[in-house]
């Protein structure tokens, strides 16, 4: 799914306005859709007032339209205009204020009287917030600061179009007050502050109306975010043929664990077998190979020596003999940081010839960076933000500031496949291209997850999916499973070994939805 920012929504507006779509059709069909969602938000038309609360620009034009429609389905409407009627004379939101004029809505000309604003928020059922849009930039100012104090407080539902007032629709980032919504209905595309913290926690829950306009005025834009669907994530399932083996279904490499960190690796292997690779093997020092190996009985496991100061000539040996065995290899959960370590994850980026994932300690022992833009064969890197961070060679906060920035210089300057892992999980692509990860929770923030997602990542590639499609989609499953673990443990009860459990169910319910797609293309 297409993401932008407000430039290129207004590009595509310019665009579609140029090709011959009149604003005021579009601003028609953004106000119906919006007052669409809002009837399915309420009920009945009986169920009590809808409270608009309009601006000047474009996104309170869009307001009206959806007043008048809710007016015209039996819903009680009243309209609270942020500044003089006069002012809405121009275009076609000038348009939409005199025809809802003519259809005689309660329209009431705000005079900073808080009283009577307390009055209205609380007959309402609904409140419409449609007072700033897209290209408002830095604090909201008065009077809308105050109404958004006021509504927030209110504990009413609110409905907000577009964007949540307040907020700023290209970074996420909330300089002032912002409106927290119940449910977003943002106009043609998800915006991508919407999809950003802190942003994203003001929208409630996101829908989008189609404008009805074609999409190559948005390819036209230069976009380059993108948020994976539910549609688009079955899509990208792995085959898995009644006739294979586990020689075809990939067989994984994982290299990790260290004193105290046995369990680690163990989430990699496990969780890469449990994503539908074929066999996984764990190379693991001798000191907790038992351990690994008790975790699960399915998992084959190498004794390395305890990582010192130097690889020995024995672990050379064995990483050779995994390298030229596995389809894929993971490195770095539980590793530790020693020159052994380093030694180890530099000869695969040097030396092993199929796709390669890096995780934890693995990019922790990374000195020079250089290594990786050398490298032929597919590189896929997954840092914690506080990874990134040494990576760089800068503060969390600013890798927090900057996610899909910075995500997007890394992986293009190094022909990697940069997964940024947090509350939203930034997937960068050497080409540029930024994915935003939809599913997840807080639950997920638990010791032990990012090593799951390393193993469902190498789980994919071995059953032969692009880098690409195993980045993106990698965290999609991740995500999902921690929701569906969450939703019966609940997020305070979710441990790593729970994801890994829900894997399964993950790969089930998207079956199911790509069986249903399949069926109903060939009706």
């Amino acid at each position: 799914m297409i993401v932008l920012k407000p430039e290129e929504m207004a590009a595509v507006d310019q665009a579609s306005i140029k090709a011959g779509f009149p604003e005021l059709l579009l601003m028609e069909t953004a106000g119906r859709g919006v007052a669409e969602e809002a009837a399915r938000l309420i009920g009945s038309a009986g169920a009590g007032e809808v409270l608009l609360l309009i601006g000047k620009g474009n996104n309170g034009g869009d307001g009206l339209v959806a007043a008048r429609w809710l007016d015209m389905w039996g819903y009680r409407v009243r309209v609270l205009l942020l500044w003089p009627g006069t002012e809405l004379k121009g275009g076609s939101t000038g348009v939409n204020y005199r025809l809802c004029c003519l259809r005689g809505l309660d329209l009431i000309e705000y005079d900073r009287d808080e009283d009577r604003l307390t009055g209205l928020s609380e007959r309402a059922v609904l409140i419409i917030d449609a007072m700033l849009g897209t290209g408002i930039k830095g604090k909201v100012r008065e009077p809308v600061a105050s109404i958004v104090d006021l509504i927030n407080r209110s504990g009413k539902r609110i409905l907000a179009l577009d964007l949540p007032s307040g907020l700023d629709a290209g970074s996420g980032k909330v300089p002032g007050q912002a409106v927290r919504a119940d449910l977003t209905v943002t106009i043609a595309y998800p915006k991508l502050g919407l999809l950003l913290d802190p942003g994203r926690n003001y929208v409630g829950k996101l829908r989008v109306v189609d404008l009805g306009v074609p999409v190559e005025y948005a390819e036209q834009s230069g976009f380059q975010h993108h948020l994976l669907s539910e549609q688009e994530a079955a899509a990208l399932l792995p085959d898995r043929p009644a006739a294979g083996h586990k020689g075809t279904f990939g067989k994984i490499g994982v290299i990790g664990g260290s004193d105290g960190m046995a369990g680690a690796p163990a989430l990699s292997g496990l969780s890469a077998l449990r994503s539908g690779a074929g066999l996984v093997k764990v190379a693991t020092p001798a000191a907790v190979q038992p351990t690994v190996a008790a975790y699960s009985p399915e998992l084959l496991t190498v004794g390395l020596t305890e990582l010192g100061q130097q690889l020995v000539v024995g672990d050379l040996l064995i990483i050779n003999e995994l390298m030229a065995m596995a389809d894929v290899m993971a490195v770095g959960p539980g590793l530790g940081r020693s020159k052994a370590a380093q030694a180890i994850v530099n000869k695969l980026i040097g030396e092993y010839p199929g796709p390669l994932v890096i995780d934890a300690d693995g990019l922790n022992v990374l000195e020079n960076l250089e290594l990786l833009g050398k490298r032929k064969q597919p590189l896929l890197l997954t840092p914690h933000p506080g990874e990134m961070a040494t990576l760089l060679k800068m503060g969390t906060k600013e890798v927090q500031a900057y996610r899909p920035e910075l995500a997007r210089a890394f992986a293009r300057r190094y022909g990697v496949y940069l997964i940024l892992k947090g509350a939203v999980t930034v997937i960068a692509l050497p080409d540029g291209r930024v994915f935003i990860n939809p599913t997840g929770n807080e639950g997920m923030a638990t010791a032990g997850s990012g090593d799951v997602l390393t193993g469902i990542i190498a789980g994919l590639l071995g059953q032969g999916l692009t880098a690409e499609k195993a980045a993106i989609l990698g965290p999609y499953l991740h995500g999902l499973a921690g929701e569906l673990a969450g939703t019966e443990l609940s997020s305070f009860g979710v441990v790593a070994g729970d994801i890994i459990r829900f894997i399964p169910a993950v790969f089930q319910k998207l079956s199911k939805h790509r069986e249903k797609q399949v069926n109903s293309d060939g009706e």
